[in-house]
């Protein structure tokens, strides 16, 4: 998710996991990931692996050629873009291609990878107006990505909820609201593999990709190279998940590993309505944990900040990196 909005103390996991509960979840890890061998051990090669970037609305209100100065002086080498500047917009239902290569030109000049094309809109919105607008955009998206300097396009999962996709509904639980997100998303896999694309779904707990069990199933089911995974760990704990984080992270990775194209770095933190998604060291999150497991994917991966305004770029980046 992309929007404008004090780190727990950092413990071993063989602290924080009973005996029993490590063997087990270290066990269920080393399943799908060999890297994460003796435990968790890290290389430096691995660590190099993640790759830290930002999202680049929290530059827009810059020209883009000094919004790209800037993601590279604040030290960042990836974005996620949603090709909004001062001086340059892509719209891709309205499409101005001489403003789509400056912004892609502006990321180039200066070394900085586009890790994924932002296609967010709401797959199962209530109002057919709305989502038809939306699936022509990331229609548009994926048709273009070579245009655009990405072949990942993510996307959320979506809500029947009709004032906000962010927003829970009772629909969203059920198997008649799952077959709906599925149809959806088979549809975008289908569309991406013609086009040599990739879709990347991020599952959030007020969605209809609710889940680590939903996540799972929704990828088997429609069975495609062409959908991958957003990995957002934030994203899947309820408030009363908070207290079984760890175990939580290695079942994230032990189920939905293999499908992971992209991270973000956000945090998390219990709130009277549920979980607040704060920026990265003003939560709970287990960042020693999280960065373990994605440097034991083994590939590299750009790991994206979001939910920052610029004002707390510096403190987020140098969290990070300390984290890193």
């Amino acid at each position: 998710m992309y929007r404008h909005i004090t780190s727990a103390p950092r413990r071993s996991l063989r602290h924080t996991l009973d005996r029993r509960d490590w063997l087990k979840a270290a066990g269920a890890c080393l399943l799908t990931s060999p890297a994460l061998a003796a435990p968790l051990e890290t290389s430096k090669t691995a660590v190099q692996n993640i790759r830290l970037g930002i999202y680049s609305g929290v530059y827009s209100a810059m020209p883009v050629a000094e919004a790209a100065r800037r993601i590279k002086a604040d030290g960042f080498t990836s974005v996620v873009t949603n090709f909004v500047f001062a001086d340059a917009r892509f719209d891709p239902l309205a499409p101005d291609w001489k403003a789509a290569a400056a912004i892609v030109d502006a990321f180039e000049g200066n070394r900085i990878r586009i890790a994924s094309l932002f296609g967010y809109y709401n797959v199962v919105d209530p109002v057919p107006a709305r989502r038809a607008r939306g699936e022509a955009r990331i229609h548009a998206l994926i048709a273009n990505w070579k245009r655009l300097g990405c072949r990942i396009v993510s996307t959320a999962t979506g809500s029947f909820n009709p004032k906000s996709e962010w927003l829970e509904s009772p629909e969203n639980a059920t198997e008649a609201g799952y077959l709906q997100c599925r149809s959806a998303m088979e549809k975008l896999a289908r569309t991406a593999e013609k086009a040599g694309a990739i879709v990347a779904i991020e599952p959030y707990w007020r969605n209809v990709i609710s889940s680590i069990e939903r996540a799972e199933r929704l990828f088997r089911e429609v069975n495609s190279p062409a959908l991958k995974l957003v990995m957002d760990p934030c994203n899947y704990f309820r408030k009363e998940d908070l207290p079984r984080m760890q175990p939580m992270l290695m079942e994230m990775f032990s189920r939905l590993g293999e499908h992971i194209v992209v991270a973000h770095a956000k945090d998390v933190k219990a709130a009277p309505e549920g979980t607040d998604l704060p920026a990265a060291g003003e939560g709970v999150l287990d960042y020693a944990l999280y960065l373990r497991l994605l440097a034991g994917l083994g590939r590299p991966i750009y790991l994206i900040l979001e939910h920052l305004s610029l004002a707390e770029v510096q403190r987020a980046s140098q969290y990070m990196r300390s984290r890193m």
